[in-house]
């Protein structure tokens, strides 16, 4: 059967597009967003020894992203944004994370490119996190790119804390054989949040792994596009998405887990939980395994709803009321992906974030 397409209205371009398109009627194959511009994103920005940092025209190095191109074509279009480009040379273990750090504090635009090199056997871990000063309205765009080498690790940790903001969050990685990447997530705060990340598992044995995080509430709205494409002989995927929505909130999630011809032995799997709190939530996912490999193996599953009935009885036996449980249950799920931060000045920014949310509650 024909697949339809949506109609793409003026002045809006398409992002988080699903590789292989469900029928429109659905309405989940992407997400239609206002085209816009913006200005170059100030950060702090601490750069510890063993990585070298430079700026450059943006430039994408063939590298896709789980948002796609047309998310590209923003940037290129902003002639005066540089890229900040920054290098690990081969052999290197960077014991100490890069950190950037953005604060919006204002109703611009801004946007914020990021090329990383990852030499062959080198090792980083690099921190973004996006806060708000105030409840003005704002645009953040980021992108990040990453060439792994072979035999190089490289940990990404993002952090969203943005009430009232538009936050836009996109990666694409390319791994070289054996090479590994991890990527931490947690999205804590935001208005309309976006996220995309697509990972080529290029060279043989290399891998990815996702912990994601969120909790949304009020009005707000999180749409997620994550892509593992398997192209070397052995490589392994892992994606973990936990999350809480409340009130009035509205979530898709798109995971797909691609197989392509020659990643023979190759293993993917994709996990989702999801608390539902309130009864006016919207929650839509769309697990997707493609494969033109034969000797391959993929898994998925979700775990979507409100808490058993069971639990609930048992811990109402051992005094906890209805609400204290759910609160209980909704914290441990990001407390389990921000414990695998190792940054300590960034758990400490959640765990204050979090405490001045229950506080105003």
């Amino acid at each position: 059967m024909k697949q339809e397409v949506a109609e793409q209205k003026e002045n809006t371009i398409i992002i988080n597009r699903i590789p292989a398109p469900t029928y429109r009627w659905l309405g989940m194959n992407e997400v239609q967003t206002e085209s816009f511009g913006g200005v170059e994103a100030a950060a702090d920005v601490e750069v510890p020894n063993g990585i070298s940092a430079a700026e450059s025209k943006f430039r994408t190095d063939g590298i896709a992203t789980g948002m796609g191109e047309a998310f590209d074509e923003l940037f290129a279009a902003a002639k005066e944004i540089k890229q900040r480009q920054f290098a690990v040379s081969r052999d290197s273990r960077v014991s100490e994370p890069l950190f950037l750090s953005y604060d919006l504090d204002g109703g611009a635009s801004v946007l914020a490119p990021v090329f990383l090199t990852v030499g062959d056997g080198a090792a980083c871990t690099v921190i973004v996190r996006v806060d708000a000063k105030d409840h003005a309205a704002a645009r953040f765009a980021s992108q990040v790119r990453a060439r792994i080498g072979k035999q190089a690790k490289l940990t990404l940790i993002e952090v969203v804390t943005a009430p009232e903001k538009e936050v836009f969050c996109d990666i694409g990685v390319e791994a070289g054989e054996g090479g590994s990447f991890r990527l931490v997530q947690l999205f804590l705060s935001g208005w309309q949040i976006f996220s995309g990340c697509r990972c080529e598992l290029v060279g043989g044995r290399s891998a990815m792994e996702a912990d994601i995080a969120y909790q949304v509430s009020g009005n707000d709205q999180l749409d997620m596009n994550y892509i593992a494409n398997h192209l070397g002989e052995k490589t392994t995927s892992r994606m973990n998405v936990s999350g809480v929505l409340r009130d009035r909130a509205k979530k898709l999630f798109r995971g797909t887990i691609d197989f392509k011809r020659g990643a023979k032995g190759a293993v993917g799997n994709e996990q989702e939980d999801v608390l539902l709190i309130d009864d006016n939530v919207v929650n839509q996912t769309i697990p997707l395994i493609l494969c033109a490999e034969e000797d391959v193996e993929g898994n998925h599953g979700a775990t979507i709803g409100r808490l058993a009935e069971d639990l609930l009885f048992y811990l109402r036996s051992r005094g906890m009321d209805t609400e204290e449980i759910y609160e209980m249950m909704a914290r441990a799920r990001i407390d389990a992906v921000a414990d695998k931060i190792a940054g300590g000045q960034t758990r400490e920014h959640i765990r204050k974030f979090l405490g001045e949310e229950t506080d105003k509650e």
